[in-house]
């Protein structure tokens, strides 16, 4: 049997923990230990060989960071009598190479029949992650499926448990919390808590994100980074897709500790051949980019500092960059903060997260930071704790603010939803006029009475359908990313779009059933005068007075003009103003 598919009981693996960690403080305090001093210890031949391969996937990693290049040979050499469990550990022949193609959701409701698989939320090199309910908690879930070559790679199956282990201890109200871990047929997978918001990405690219709501997330990323450095565990790939932003404001960061478990810097051919990267070239240190052994918790800080920087610029630090406030309207003293923590040497950036923190919440309470001065000025002393208060129940304002204008956004676009879908039907009610009039005519054409109708119904047809067509096209050209009175602009060229469609389509019907009637075979509505004549009266009679009221209804002037437009647009227009209303009565730009 693999080892990698022995199962020990969890005592035996906390055993096993113990000694690898201890394993490696002894490594990282400069007194490198031999793998033979850990085996002597009392624990069953079976622990032995579990052991005896974490503990050779750890040598190896650390004689490469002193620049060692240890062989399997060597191995083979030291433990004779164990050369099944060296070549299963190090032999890397059954690994699976090939871009990672995310299970469909009945594959996975196969593999978890306890879970309810809704959907895919998104997919990357390291993985997907789907929405599920646990039907017996009656609890949404992310459920995180790891690529399916991590399972057929030996050392990544032995340091999986080990590591996931830690980072379901990792209890933050800004950290994912991971509920359950494991392996079903190959396939690694984390249950984790499922978070009703946005990435800081979706955000950033939808220009949402103004210096007051950067400074209010900054916080409590360092919050998280804190407790997790303080835990012995680097995230290495703090970037805005893992980063989450719930509807209730909260901030919690995602895949904390994934490129620990997903391999060290010793897999990096094995990553870089499967699409996957440990860390994002853009957010990584220098330390890391140089593939430095190295590596430590102020890469994170460095990672958070071209987040910051971009939360606030909207743009990356490349090259030679310019200061924050040279780019946006923020308080000066923020750019030592944020070119600190982009120091290229990690001894001269922050050492804990906490500091910028610290430095940041000094800042914003003695200032505005909504008015986002650029000037350094003196505040008026106040009470330091009172001072602590008010910055964070201002951050967690500027926080809810953020998300509850892209929920009052979303809601604009789904109210005009049904507005879309009824266009489309309007066009293809203009196609069946369309063809209704040609075959009114087209077999008719010695019948006057018949050619006249067809026609009309045509001409009727394309106005409808480019009526039809306008419409959609200015919903479609709705930007939800510019400002609100950008949004409000669009919104009443389509409601000035839709109002005159329904005077050119909906009050002409008043004459326009009496061809529709002749294509249909009731000819004798035009053949008798007695027929005719009463029809075109009651038709421009109605036609006129329809017309004459609504223009009185919506003409300049009038004091009620604004609510019988919106009235006479309809609901989902009515509803998409309602949404913006509440985003300016909330002073929500």
């Amino acid at each position: 049997m693999s080892i990698r598919k022995k199962k020990l009981p969890i005592a035996a693996l906390e055993r096993i923990d113990d000694l690898c960690a201890e394993f490696e403080r002894k490594w990282q305090s400069n007194e490198p230990p031999t793998i033979e001093s850990m085996l002597a210890k009392d624990i069953s031949p079976v622990e032995q060989d579990v052991l005896l391969a974490e503990l050779i996937v750890l040598d190896i990693d650390y004689r490469r960071r002193r620049g060692e290049t240890p062989t399997k040979q060597e191995y083979l050499d030291r433990f004779q009598e164990k050369s099944k469990v060296i070549n299963d550990v190090l032999n890397e022949g059954d690994r699976r190479i090939g871009a990672f193609e995310p299970p469909t959701v009945g594959r996975l409701a196969e593999l978890f029949p306890a879970l309810e698989i809704i959907e895919l939320i998104g997919a990357g090199g390291m993985g997907a992650v789907y929405k599920a309910r646990q039907s017996g908690l009656d609890r949404l879930v992310a459920l995180k499926i790891l690529p399916e070559e991590f399972g057929h790679d030996v050392k990544f199956a032995l340091r999986f448990t080990r590591e996931a282990r830690t980072l379901a201890k990792l209890s933050h109200p800004n950290i994912v919390s991971v509920y359950e871990f494991g392996n079903v047929e190959d396939t690694y997978y984390f249950l984790m808590e499922f978070v009703d918001g946005s990435t800081l990405r979706d955000i950033v690219k939808a220009g949402q994100l103004a210096p007051e709501h950067a400074l209010a997330i900054v916080p409590h990323l360092c919050d998280a980074l804190q407790f997790a450095h303080d835990k012995g565990i680097v995230h290495r790939d703090i970037k805005p897709e893992n980063i989450l932003v719930a509807v209730d404001g909260v901030v919690k960061i995602a895949d904390f500790g994934l490129s620990r478990i997903l391999g060290n810097e010793s897999q990096q051919e094995m990553l870089t051949g499967t699409h996957q990267v440990m860390g994002t070239p853009r957010y990584m240190a220098p330390e890391q980019l140089e593939g430095s052994h190295n590596v430590d918790h102020r890469a994170d800080i460095y990672s958070l500092g071209v987040v910051f920087y971009e939360m606030l610029t909207g743009e990356l630090p490349i090259g030679r960059f310019a200061a924050p406030s040279k780019k946006v309207e923020i308080d000066v003293r923020l750019d030592e903060v944020v070119l600190r923590t982009l120091e290229k040497e990690p001894q001269l950036r922050y050492q804990h997260a906490s500091q910028v923190k610290s430095d940041v919440q000094s800042i914003t309470s003695t200032s505005n930071s909504a008015l986002a001065r650029t000037v350094v000025y003196e505040a008026k002393p106040q009470d330091d704790q009172e001072s602590a208060t008010a910055s964070l129940a201002h951050q967690e304002l500027a926080g809810r603010m953020l998300l509850t204008r892209r929920q009052l956004l979303e809601r604009v676009e789904k109210s005009l939803q049904p507005l879309f879908r009824g266009q489309v039907l309007q066009v293809l009610f203009g196609i069946a006029l369309i063809v209704l009039g040609v075959q009114c005519w087209a077999r008719n054409t010695e019948i006057p009475h018949r050619v006249v109708s067809g026609v009309i119904l045509h001409v009727y047809g394309v106005i409808v359908i480019a009526q039809g067509l306008l419409v959609c096209t200015r919903i479609r050209k709705i930007d939800y990313s510019k400002s609100v009175v950008e949004i409000r602009n669009k919104l009443d060229s389509l409601r000035s779009g839709y109002l005159r469609a329904g005077v050119v389509i909906g009050f002409v019907w008043w004459l326009m059933w009496i061809p529709v009637a002749v294509a249909l075979g009731f000819d004798a509505v035009v053949v008798y005068r007695n027929s005719l004549v009463p029809s075109l009266v009651i038709g421009i009679i109605g036609l006129v007075v329809s017309v004459w009221l609504y223009w009185r209804a919506l003409r300049t002037g009038n004091a009620s003009a604004e609510s019988w437009r919106r009235k006479l647009a309809g609901e989902s227009i009515a509803a998409a103003y309602l949404a913006l209303d509440e985003i300016e009565n909330a002073q929500i730009h």
